[in-house]
């Protein structure tokens, strides 16, 4: 006998994407109504859409509840609800300071995969309103950043030892 994790990240039946993506078109709806549509949210959508016969129901699931989730702060922040100022200001100083330290890792070849995805993450959630993510998502790919430069640093100078075999 053997067990299966049960996580919402497992798998998604497809009535919860087609569910997900009438609530982000719903939500988009709204936007257009307010006039805070952005193109990027109906772009997520689309590609929502796209993926659903390919079976990609997880994905397009959370293709769509970011778009709504987007779509939902815009129409909060048109209808005058107030964002915390501060948290946004240091929610875009945090994704400012990973951006750079993925660029001066990249400058010597030391940029970790995931860095960027992270850093655009952070910036999903900073759009979504969810600055106290954003922030803890965009210091760690900085310290991602910064590690990778110095792992590339440490580096430079490193060669094989005589026992490893160069391919011939």
């Amino acid at each position: 006998m053997f067990a299966l994790p049960m996580t919402s990240a497992w798998a998604t039946h497809r009535s919860e994407a087609e569910q997900a993506i009438e609530e982000a078109q719903a939500a988009y709806a709204a936007a257009v109504k307010a006039g805070v549509a952005s193109e990027e949210t109906a772009s997520l959508i689309k590609e929502a859409e796209a993926i659903m016969p390919d079976r990609q129901f997880t994905k397009a699931k959370e293709l769509a509840l970011k778009a709504m989730k987007q779509d939902t702060f815009a129409v909060e922040q048109a209808q005058g609800a107030t964002v915390d100022g501060g948290a946004a200001k240091q929610a875009e100083a945090a994704i400012a300071a990973a951006e750079a330290a993925r660029k001066k890792a990249s400058s010597v070849g030391g940029e970790w995969r995931d860095t960027g995805k992270m850093i655009k993450e952070a910036q999903d959630l900073a759009n979504s309103g969810d600055f106290a993510a954003a922030i803890a998502l965009a210091d760690s790919a900085r310290r991602q950043g910064e590690m990778g430069y110095e792992q590339a640093i440490g580096q430079q100078g490193a060669t094989f030892p005589t026992y490893v075999k160069k391919p011939q």
